[in-house]
């Protein structure tokens, strides 16, 4: 595998979890919008929101966002 090749993958990788994040994001607005903030479902997305920003902050910090 090349440098284009794997700079092409790295970037498919983080196009994808930019998008889960804006997702995840609007789900959650949603299930605010309708009061259900309790339910498992909007703590799973808010655990993964979570982890999307974890994940994120490390390409920030480098520079790459």
């Amino acid at each position: 595998m090349d440098d284009s090749e794997r700079l092409a993958r790295f970037e498919a990788v983080l196009a994808a979890l930019l998008a889960e994040q804006e997702s995840v994001c609007a789900t959650l607005e949603g299930l605010r919008a309708q009061g259900k903030t309790r339910t498992a479902t909007y703590q799973q997305l808010t655990a993964r929101k979570l982890a999307l920003k974890s994940m994120l902050g490390a390409f920030e910090e480098q520079g790459l966002l």
